[in-house]
């Protein structure tokens, strides 16, 4: 019978044992016997690595801090900066700021030009002796080579700024002292650096031995030194012998401990590692297996069970296997997807030029090509090979269209540094070749625009100009270099308005447009008139430039000034025309007033019938005079912009009756039909001018009269009421006369236009009767309208608007029937007139009443001054010589003429009849206004209704 194995717990027991025993004891004599020996060499060792870590802390911090240097020297900001001196003040101070190499709390950097001229700085106090300036300088601006000094006037590095190979500029880095360098770092002993003269650089323990003093001056009694030469610098390590002595007994102790504690461990091991091991093993290959086999992990051991380290170590290194293999997985999958998400095209070759990698980009790049992949890889390697730079044009096979792909080259190295092959990107540029050929097409655009165009860099300090155009050249005589960096307050000078500068300034700091005018100097020193636009430019919603249009508008300034000028000679043109109509009028009226009042008394005496027959005609031809200067006045007043339209309340319907009465008679006369038709919708009292209104209308019926020989004449009157609670009158007068003909029609409201001679002479009148109606109804807000038919009939119709108004703002008038009750009262009336006939005139109206004549105000006064008879009323002139009835109203009123006549009732009578006049008498304090020529009755009625009203200090109005 074959004998059982033994079991492997038994095995271990028998092999291990004895061995473990012996292993122990001579370990144990081995260790006992080395523990002086090691007493001794652990602070020799300890100081070693001491010094040595200084080394290396120092040689580190030296190599790394030149290395980042180097690598900030190599950086394209650093680069632009020493090239592009007109935009490196907008990035370079942000970058030179956020600079930190070191953990050093005093660093200073600088940024050097090739000629050793300071760009700009962090920090930099200009403390480096001159000796190392020197050094630094010849080195790096010189030899285009790094350079390094570690000394007692501190730590200076400096590399080069290569631009194709040769030092552009340097950038330096200063620390002044090597002790805020290390002073970081941890130490395993006291350490110190000096130089070769002793002098104290570094000090690990300021307070056993201070910086900057001489390491000859320390007592070294007592203490373990060790000491090393790293370039010019001598390393120390200083420690007191009591603590290593100290350190190595304890490492003693606790080595003995150690070893006791070992012989118990191993007996425990010995024994246990039999079982552990019998129990463990027996499964660990299940384990693997199902593990290998299932997602579910099985537990190797039950958790009372305790495990050997050695399986446990298997065990966790089999898991970390799968792990791994996973990761891998996991990590080939994310390089994948970086790859696919990389915007530009990205292929791998090896060494026979076989693509092994290839992204989408470069696949779909692949597939808008004319060939297979490796053929145009293959292509596309001969290109680069043949041309100096590494752009190529490729046709695109989709658009038709060219392509231009930037592509770069490098090598596949393997962990070892062994070459592989190749690693080839494609930049896609043909969008920015785009943008740049429509830029060159705006900025040619910009050069050749006839306007004048200037670009201003608002952001920078002074805001100077970065941009002009050949037409800015052209206008002000300024070359573009000349402009180019500088502020265009330049074309300033000393009449230039600073009001308009100020209001460029508020809109430029605001970031708002303007447009305005200001006076602007040419190089040669001519000024111009410069019409300006400014507009902002926003960079991502941030207003960065304002680009200005510019205009020379000199000629068109002065032109203006000329319209003004003439201008202000039309106004005086016209004020002195108003004059001279003023002066007519009244010059005219005078006169007709003498004729007009004579023929009144003529008609109040006795006459025969031939006599009443030739007076009738004179008086129709005065009314016929009248009417044309009426009507001349009223054209002048329109023409010269005085012709004002009222606004009163009046009763149109009595208005309309008025009219009715007055024309009825004339109508009979010639056997016409007179018909009025009314559509008010109960507006009966309206807003409006009464005055103009009636005149219209009787233009309108006077034409209608005249022009018609037979049939009838027809008036209809409508109100309408708006939207806006105005009111629009509508009315026209329709009559069966002689007509118009169609191609006359259209000049019919024109001035002293007729429809033709034959009817000025037949029917007379001066043409202006329809024009001023036309212009009337304008300045009403309505219009005016002609249906005729030669030989049929006339119907003209106009509008004009209205407002509603109240019954109780209408203003009293006086009648007839008021007087009574002082008919029979006999009234002292004072005639204040210059001119004689007329003085004759009213006194004959007046041959009832007590009248006392004056030729001045002058007169006026006096005789109110020295009659004892108070006058009931005063008739007042306005125009007399030496004092006319305006300042003589004036003085009355202010009691020069005593008290009783402060409130005495004056009624203006005057030939005025322009704009002004009447409000002239009412500022003098006359209380009522008759213009000449007047109607006998109407001077009665004033008189006596003046003579019958209470007085009160209370102003009076103008009826």
């Amino acid at each position: 019978m074959q004998q059982q194995p033994p079991r492997l717990r038994a095995l271990l027991l028998s092999s291990m044992l004895p061995r473990l025993v012996l292993l122990v004891t001579v370990l144990s004599i081995l260790l006992f016997a080395l523990s002086f020996h090691f007493i001794v060499k652990q602070t020799d060792r300890l100081q070693q690595q001491s010094v040595v870590g200084l080394e290396q802390d120092i040689s580190y911090i030296v190599s790394d801090t030149t290395r980042q240097l180097a690598d900030l020297a190599a950086n394209d900001i650093i680069i632009n900066a020493l090239v592009d001196f007109e935009q490196r003040d907008n990035y370079l101070p942000m970058f030179f700021r956020s600079l930190n190499l070191t953990q050093a709390k005093s660093v200073e950097f600088a940024l050097f030009d090739f000629a050793g001229n300071r760009v700009i700085d962090k920090n930099w106090n200009e403390s480096i002796p001159e000796s190392l300036s020197s050094a630094w300088r010849q080195q790096t601006l010189g030899s285009s080579n790094t350079f390094s000094s570690v000394s007692q006037y501190g730590v200076l590095i400096s590399v080069p700024v290569l631009l194709r190979g040769v030092a552009e500029g340097a950038l330096v880095m200063y620390v002044d002292s090597l002790q805020s360098l290390l002073a970081p770092y941890p130490r395993l002993t006291n350490q110190l650096v000096t130089d070769s003269s002793g002098y104290v650089l570094f000090s690990s323990e300021p307070s056993l031995i201070a910086p900057n003093s001489d390491f000859a001056d320390f007592n070294d009694t007592g203490y373990a030194i060790k000491r090393a030469d790293w370039q010019n610098l001598i390393l120390y390590s200083v420690k007191p012998m009591i603590t290593a002595y100290r350190e190595a007994a304890w490492t003693g102790i606790v080595l003995l401990a150690m070893i006791v504690g070992f012989v118990f461990i191993i007996l425990h091991m010995v024994s246990m590692t039999g079982s552990l091991a019998e129990r463990t093993l027996s499964t660990l290959y299940n384990d693997i297996k199902n593990r290998l086999n299932s997602q579910e992990e099985t537990p190797l051991l039950d958790e009372s069970d305790v495990e050997a380290q050695e399986l446990a170590d298997i065990r966790k290194a089999f898991d970390k296997l799968i792990w791994d293999l996973t990761e891998v997985s996991l990590s080939n999958e994310q390089f994948s997807n970086v790859l696919e998400s990389m915007g530009d095209m990205l292929v791998v070759v090896d060494h026979d030029k076989q693509i092994l990698l290839s992204n989408k980009r470069f696949d779909d790049f692949c597939n808008d090509q004319y060939g297979e992949k490796n053929g145009i890889l293959k292509y596309i390697i001969q290109k680069l090979a043949l041309v100096d730079n590494d752009e190529l044009t490729h046709f695109s096979v989709k658009t038709g269209q060219e392509r231009f792909i930037h592509w770069t080259k490098t090598s596949l190295a393997d962990a070892n540094g062994n070459v592989r092959g190749n690693i080839y990107v494609g930049s896609d540029e043909t969008e920015q070749r785009s943008l740049e050929s429509h830029v060159k097409v705006l900025t040619h655009a910009m050069d050749e625009a006839t306007v004048s165009i200037i670009i201003s860099d608002i952001k920078r300090v002074g805001q100077p100009v970065i941009y002009v155009n050949s037409a800015f050249e052209e206008l002000t005589g300024y070359t573009a270099k000349e402009m180019i960096g500088h502020n265009c307050r330049a074309m300033q000078g000393a009449k230039t308005n600073q009001q308009t500068v100020d209001q460029i300034s508020k809109a430029i700091a605001t970031r708002e447009p303007i447009e305005t005018t200001l006076l602007n100097y040419k190089k040669d020193g001519s000024a111009f008139y410069n019409r300006l636009n400014l507009t902002p430019v926003k960079t991502n919603g941030e207003v960065t430039h304002y680009i200005g249009f510019q205009q020379d508008v000199t000629q068109q300034r002065k032109t203006e000034q000329y319209l003004q000028e003439a201008r202000e000679k039309a106004e005086e043109s016209a004020r002195l025309k108003s004059s001279f109509l003023a002066s007519m009028s009244h010059e005219i009226r005078t006169p007709i007033h003498g004729i007009s009042g004579v023929l009144q008394l003529l008609a109040a005496s006795k006459l025969n019938d031939d006599q009443k027959h030739y007076l009738s005609l004179a008086k129709f031809s005065i009314q016929g005079l009248l009417h044309i200067v009426n009507d001349i006045l009223d054209f002048s007043k329109i023409e010269a912009g005085q012709l004002q339209i009222e606004e009163n309340p009046f009763d149109i319907l009595e208005s309309l009756e008025h009219l009715q009465s007055q024309y009825a008679i004339m109508c009979q006369e010639k056997g016409l039909a007179l018909h009025f038709h009314f559509d008010l919708q109960g507006f009966h009292i309206v807003q409006g001018d009464d005055v103009r209104f009636r005149q219209i209308l009787s233009n309108l019926l006077g034409n209608a009269v005249k022009f018609t020989e037979k049939g009838s004449i027809e008036v209809t009157t409508s109100i309408k009421q708006n939207a806006n609670h105005t009111l629009t009158l509508l009315c026209s007068v329709k009559d069966t006369g002689i007509g118009i003909a169609q191609d006359k029609q259209g000049t019919i409201f024109d001035v002293f236009t007729q429809e033709d001679l034959s009817t000025t002479r037949k029917f007379g009148g001066t043409g202006l009767g329809l024009s001023i109606s036309k212009q009337l109804c304008e300045l009403m807000g309505g219009t005016i309208h002609l249906d005729s038919v030669k030989g049929s009939g006339s119907t003209f119709s106009f509008t004009i608007l209205l407002e509603q108004a109240d019954e109780a703002l209408l203003k009293p008038v006086y009648s007839a029937s008021d007087l009574n009750k002082e008919k029979g009262k006999k009234l002292k009336v004072l005639i204040v007139e210059d001119n004689d006939i007329n003085q004759v005139i009213v006194k004959q109206h007046l041959n009832n009443h007590t009248t006392l004549s004056a030729k001045s105000g002058i007169e006026a006064l006096e005789a109110l001054n020295k009659m004892k008879v108070t006058f009931d009323v005063i008739l007042m002139d306005c125009q007399m010589p030496e004092m006319d009835g305006f300042e003589a109203t004036k003085r009355i009123r202010k009691g020069e003429a005593g008290t009783r006549y402060v409130d005495v009732p004056i009624i203006a009578l005057t030939a005025n009849a322009m704009k002004g006049d009447k409000e002239r008498c009412v500022n003098a304090g006359m209380d009522d206004y008759l213009s000449k020529p007047f109607d006998a009755s109407d001077l009665m009625e004033k008189i006596e209704h003046w003579a019958s009203v209470e007085r009160d200090n209370e102003s009076n109005v103008l009826y």
